[in-house]
């Protein structure tokens, strides 16, 4: 206050034709509003460093709760002796046999037909119902399957025939395995990234599965009319295209699901380098993946 006590001083001495006594009201009545909003406004910093010190907090609680949910081994490739399989899961405790080791996302071919293996007491799991669950790092939760075990086919204790329905996407993912609603066993994977595909034809490997710097054989899917050959060129991100192959016709099946009939192909690529790519397949363009 002391300020407007000094410039209300220096606004009398001013000559009477400089401003009205009106005019010097004003004035000091609108320094002395402005002071007024400040004193109000200032308490509001306080208060927001607060909520989004709050906001943080909260964040890092959910986030780490999850992580905590989160905390499963990693899955380990493990071979059944008396049957000369490998399975991914834990030893001694849950086995899955998966072809190729390996799960893709939005793949259902691969998820399609699966043995689960479970290791324990026998008479708590005979008969039990089960369900498989997963969890990835963003918090989406689905449900793989479930179903009744039955017996041992030889060394485990407990088995189910079953298919996975697709992971939605790649990543890492922590399968929880429950039997009566108790947890069983859980362990993580990493789901590969989608097979690339056009409108009608798919690469039946995901990217980050191909050697590089090798000849590699590749199969190729279709879904469309019969044809001896089909052609396939690895073009690179800038569209040039680093190699072209032939790809023969060598089986077809009819899809069980959709009653269509389904083409093979394959065919040799040579990936020479890590990189972002497309696959032109008949005339058909893939989207850009990573190997």
């Amino acid at each position: 206050m002391e300020e407007y006590k000094i410039l209300e001083e220096k606004l009398k001495s001013l000559p009477k034709y400089t401003l009205e006594t009106d005019n010097k009201k004003k004035i000091l009545y609108s320094l002395k509003s402005k002071s007024a909003t400040q004193k109000y406004t200032a308490p509001l910093k306080p208060i927001m460093s607060f909520l989004s010190i709050a906001i943080i907090l909260l964040f890092l609680f959910f986030t780490s709760s999850l992580f905590n949910n989160f905390n499963a081994q990693q899955g380990a490739i493990f071979t059944i002796p008396d049957r000369n399989q490998q399975v991914v899961g834990v030893k001694g405790k849950i086995g899955v046999l998966v072809f190729n080791e390996q799960f893709v996302a939005e793949d259902s071919r691969r998820g399609a037909k699966l043995m689960l293996y479970f290791w324990g007491d026998a008479n708590k799991l005979v008969g039990k119902n089960y369900r498989v669950e997963a969890v990835d790092l963003k918090g989406e939760n689905i449900e793989l399957t479930k179903g009744i075990l039955s017996s041992g086919l030889n060394s485990e204790d407990a088995h189910a025939l079953t298919s996975f329905v697709p992971f939605p996407t790649e990543g890492e993912w922590q399968l929880s395995f429950y039997v009566e609603d108790d947890l069983f066993e859980a362990f993580t994977i990493n789901v590969l990234p989608p097979f690339p595909k056009t409108k009608h034809y798919t690469l039946l490997y995901s990217p980050k599965e191909i050697p590089v710097g090798k000849l590699a054989e590749l199969n190729i899917e279709s879904t469309i009319g019969k044809k001896e050959t089909i052609e396939v060129k690895l073009i690179d991100e800038k569209g040039i295209v680093k190699e072209t192959s032939t790809f023969k016709l060598d089986s077809s099946a009819i899809d069980a699901k959709t009653n269509q009939t389904i083409y093979h192909y394959s065919g040799e690529i040579t990936w020479v380098e890590h990189g972002k790519w497309r696959l032109l397949i008949d005339g058909e363009e893939t989207g850009l993946f990573e190997n």
